[in-house]
Formats: structure tokens, C-alpha cells, sequence
């Protein structure tokens, strides 16, 4: 099942809602990677998936729901036994950033966790009167996604998924050197230093915040950027290669590999973004 709507007037300035609606997921089903122009919020109703950003690869349940950021390179996909089940809101506006950190979002940390309320389904009530109207009343609209919103973050699990400020300082230094300068050859080393921490502290940081260490947060960072070349540009897969750091097209072809599970040839093929030949 899949339902959709497009809002023709998209002038609020405060919030605006240009985009709503629902998806039943095939199993294993995904999108991505790709880049979005503005907020894009998912509700998840059941089942089960991964959201996958720059920052790290994030699973997410039931009752839980995750954001995507404008102009972030993301991929997110349907369990292969429990596919998700989800409604979704695409918003930007003046307060849209403040409502979301208020639901205890952000870039590091994007999924949406719920605390155990008396009514942890309100927010869903919301969502689901707003995706069963339509787009046919435009104030209604507005009107149930401020609603929805409000709920999420009366119900949202203060603290959670938080670091101090200062391991969040060390570990949002080393995530700034990555994002500025992973066309370079960068080691776990290099990452430290920067910081002024040793290795095994910065390994551990990641692995609180990700879920993963620094080497495989790198690794993930460069082979989206990878894919989203492969998806939007006709770039040889060699320049490619050299734009996210390695020199070497073999090497660039097994990581990316190891990431994606199929060469960066196969998915640009698959992905339908005819190329130029490759030797």
C-alpha cells in the first residue's frame, strides 16, 4: 500500500508542509542513497529497518521513528522478514529545526525514541487523521501536523542517546575533519590527534554515539557520497574513486562493495545512471 499527497500551497513560513503520506513496505525494499530539500520525518508503525546517514547506520522499530536532515546523503531500508510500515511528513519553515530538537533529534543522533506515557499513541492518532483526510482542507492540514508534532515531543524520551558536552565536543571535532576531509587519506591517528585524545578513547566515542568505530563511520561516509556521484553524475568510477580518497580503483571497488554489496559499476546500473566506459 502506498499513499501520497502534495501540498500546491507551500507558504507558511513558520511550517510548511509540502509533502505527507503513507507506505507499506516490500520486504527488504529501500531508497537511497539520496538527498533531500528539506526535513523528511518518518513514523514508524510496525516492522522493522535501517536507516543509514552519514553518520552511522541506525536501526529503527516499532513505535520509533527517524529523520532525515535537508541535503544529508541518506538511505533507508525495510527489514527482509519484518519490513516497516510507516507514514511520513516532509516539512521545512522557521520552527521546523526547533521542533525537532525539541523531539530530541539531530544529525547524530536521528531516531525518534518515545518514552511510556499514558497515551504513547496520540501522536499516531494525529498522523493517521491527517493522512485518511487528504489534501483537501489546507488549514485542517496544518492544523493536525502541529498536533502531531506536539505529541512527539510530550512523548519523547528526554536524555536519551546524549553524550557530555565534553566527549560531544571531541567526537563532533573528529565527525567536522571527517566531513571536510575525507578525500584525503585520513587514519584512525590522524583522527585522535586532531582531537588531542588517544585512539581507544576516540574508538570508544564513536561506538557510544554509532554504534560503530571511526574507521567504519569513515568508510560508510565516503561510499554514500560514492553512490550519490554514482546516482547524479556521469563521473568515470576511477574519479570517483579519487574523489572519496582512494587513489586506487580496485580498493575503491571492494569497499564499496563491502558497504553497498554490489560493485559501484553493478549499482550504478542498477540505479539507472548510464556512465561512461570504465577501464
Amino acid at each position: 500500500m502506498h499513499k501520497s499527497f502534495t501540498l500546491s500551497r507551500t507558504d507558511n513560513i513558520e511550517l510548511n508542509l509540502y509533502q505527507y503520506g503513507e507506505e507499506n513496505c516490500d520486504k527488504g525494499h529501500s531508497f537511497g542513497p539520496a538527498v533531500r530539500q528539506h526535513y523528511l520525518f518518518h513514523y514508524v508503525i510496525s516492522g522493522t529497518g535501517v536507516l543509514s546517514t552519514e553518520y552511522g547506520s541506525f536501526p529503527v522499530v516499532a513505535g520509533e521513528g527517524f529523520l532525515i536532515h535537508p541535503h544529508d546523503v541518506t538511505t533507508y531500508r525495510a527489514d527482509k522478514k519484518d519490513p516497516w510500515h510507516y507514514m511520513w511528513l516532509e516539512v521545512d519553515g522557521l520552527v521546523a529545526g526547533k521542533i525537532f530538537e525539541e523531539c530530541r533529534l539531530s544529525r547524530q543522533f536521528p531516531i525518534y525514541h518515545p518514552r511510556q506515557s499514558e497515551d504513547p499513541l496520540l501522536a499516531l492518532r494525529y498522523l493517521r487523521q491527517l493522512v485518511s483526510h487528504g489534501d483537501e482542507h489546507r488549514l485542517k492540514t496544518l492544523g493536525l501536523s502541529y498536533l502531531f508534532f506536539s505529541a512527539l515531543i510530550d512523548n519523547a524520551l528526554q536524555g536519551g542517546g546524549e553524550l557530555p558536552s565534553d566527549k560531544l565536543q571531541h567526537l563532533h571535532k573528529a565527525v567536522k575533519l571527517i566531513e571536510n576531509r575525507y578525500h584525503e587519506q585520513l587514519t584512525i591517528e590522524r583522527l585522535a590527534a586532531y582531537c588531542n585524545i588517544n585512539r581507544s578513547y576516540l574508538c570508544r566515542l564513536f561506538k557510544n554515539a554509532y554504534g560503530i568505530g571511526p574507521k567504519a563511520y569513515l568508510l560508510n561516509f565516503r561510499m554514500n557520497i560514492a553512490a550519490s556521484l554514482l546516482r547524479n553524475s556521469q563521473t568515470a568510477i576511477k574519479v570517483v574513486g579519487i574523489s572519496v580518497g582512494y587513489e586506487n580503483q580496485l580498493h575503491f571497488s571492494k569497499a564499496f562493495k563491502q558497504v553497498h554489496g554490489v560493485s559501484p559499476a553493478k549499482w550504478r546500473q542498477d540505479n539507472n545512471q548510464p556512465g561512461p566506459a570504465d577501464s
